[in-house]
């Protein structure tokens, strides 16, 4: 029997409006569909409504689902934030450091979610071949109220057992586990994903399928 291949979405990613890319929209949005994505989901650095222009460009797009999220700072690390609407944000993050629990809580009571991105830190030692060491971030593990963390992203597939370890630490949290590319050139688009057992077609159906937890984070 032939699995089926799911609902496949780049969860992170980054364009010239993140302002230390340099990548256009439209060519953000070609190369999601050469990798054969179903979907992508634009997430500036630090403001929602930087990534308005994507919303005129999906048009263009009608076999690719373009969503928007956002990547805040915060004394936690960086945190994807997804399904909260324009009219309910603020930039923030841009001129100060956010409590990554108060924005974990924030986007919840707005009917979003906030999953931690990129969760490890790496240290000197003999955790390898390269002599690097790489563990869970320790400042996500006092968070509540997590769904998920980014167990996959694209600027650490160099370093597979990152995955792994991630992966580990979800399943024993009981969390779901995403993946994202990060990318912020067109090349590395779609490089991590997420599939979906079921298609995502809107904001608030990509949070109802994250609190659900049947996903699972995959490379390319």
């Amino acid at each position: 029997m032939t699995k089926k291949r799911g609902f496949r979405i780049d969860l992170h990613v980054h364009s010239m409006y993140s302002g230390e890319s340099l990548a256009e929209p439209r060519d953000i949005l070609d190369a999601a569909l050469e990798r054969g994505l179903d979907g992508i989901c634009i997430t500036e650095h630090h403001s929602l409504y930087a990534s308005r222009p994507f919303d005129e460009l999906k048009r263009e797009y009608p076999s690719l689902v373009v969503l928007r999220g956002v990547e805040i700072s915060t004394d936690s690390g960086h945190m994807l934030v997804y399904g909260v609407e324009d009219t309910e944000w603020d930039d923030w993050g841009k001129n100060r450091l956010v409590n990554g629990q108060e924005l974990i809580d924030r986007v919840r009571k707005l009917g979003g979610i906030a999953i931690p991105a990129h969760p490890w830190q790496v240290m000197a030692g003999a955790g390898n071949q390269e002599g690097l060491h790489f563990t869970v971030d320790e400042r996500i593990t006092t968070l509540r109220n997590l769904t998920a963390i980014e167990v996959c992203n694209g600027k650490g597939l160099c370093h597979p057992i990152i995955c792994e370890i991630l992966g580990t630490y979800a399943r024993h949290r009981e969390l779901g586990g995403i993946g994202g590319s990060d990318a912020h050139v067109p090349e590395n688009v779609g490089n991590a994903y997420t599939v979906f057992k079921t298609p995502i077609y809107s904001s608030r159906d990509l949070v109802g399928a994250l609190l659900s937890k049947m996903y699972y984070p995959q490379t390319s």
